[in-house]
């Protein structure tokens, strides 16, 4: 983990500079070397100054999917969609919002044919509880409040019992099940240092055969690639490409808890 103070000190001193490109210069080797979300952000902004939108659209996501306090990820949240926004008064339609639906909304869908996909979250119980298992079922390992507020959702209205299937996008596991047991981890899906998991290997999962439970006796057996519909919960940017990435052919909804 690096030095908040030391960061924001040279951050500081990047932008003392005058030229806007060597500004750009010095924050880009230090986030390449700190991989600081607030680093991002500050490109991000640096780029906007000088009107270069996607690639300060590309920052602001890092930066979204990099820092840890919601009220700063709301920021970057901010900034996306004025970026976006300018984008597509530019004429470049690829940013234009994609469909979106609440919560409850998603019950309305065909479960036989719907997949949900929620992010990891840096949160994890051993933060909280270090007495827990090494390895704990991923539904409840991970504990970012969204994530948590989605889960605890989802069990109200016991989606699973109406057959509805989710998995989680993780930085280390890819696409897993919210039954599967996960161990202690910190590896960013944004950061290739942490040897995160590969766009190759993630295309590989969504075509791997998989059983989903739908009845105490019962498997059906599936692949994620299989799913029309998929509806990306509290997905960045970063991980709606990822999963698109994955596999393009499924129509994608978001939604948010």
């Amino acid at each position: 983990m690096s030095d908040g103070r030391t960061t924001n000190q040279r951050m500081k001193d990047c932008q003392r500079i005058r030229e806007p490109e060597k500004v750009i210069s010095c924050l880009t080797e230090l986030f390449s070397q700190t991989n600081d979300g607030w680093v991002a952000f500050n490109i991000g902004l640096e780029y906007e100054k000088i009107n270069q939108l996607e690639e300060a659209l590309d920052f602001y996501q890092r930066a979204e999917e990099l820092l840890p306090l919601p009220d700063y990820r709301e920021r970057a949240r901010e900034a996306i969609n004025r970026i976006k926004a300018r984008l597509i008064e530019k004429g470049l339609d690829k940013y234009a919002e994609r469909a979106t639906v609440s919560l409850p909304e998603i019950l309305k869908f065909d479960p036989a044919e719907t997949l949900l996909i929620i992010p990891c979250t840096r949160e994890k119980v051993w933060e909280n509880d270090p007495g827990a298992p090494d390895f704990v079922p991923a539904r409840y390992a991970y504990r970012g409040k969204r994530f948590y507020d989605f889960r605890l959702w989802a069990e109200e209205n016991q989606i699973e019992k109406k057959g509805f299937f989710w998995v989680i996008l993780s930085g280390k596991y890819g696409f897993i099940e919210p039954w599967a047991p996960i161990g202690r981890y910190e590896v960013s899906l944004s950061d290739q240092r942490d040897f995160s998991i590969s766009a190759e290997t993630l295309k590989n999962q969504v075509k791997q055969k998989r059983w989903w439970r739908t009845g105490p006796e019962s498997l059906v057996e599936k692949r994620i690639a299989d799913y029309k519909s998929v509806i990306l919960i509290n997905c960045s940017n970063l991980h709606q490409d990822r999963i698109k990435e994955a596999f393009p052919e499924a129509h994608y909804h978001e939604a948010n808890s």
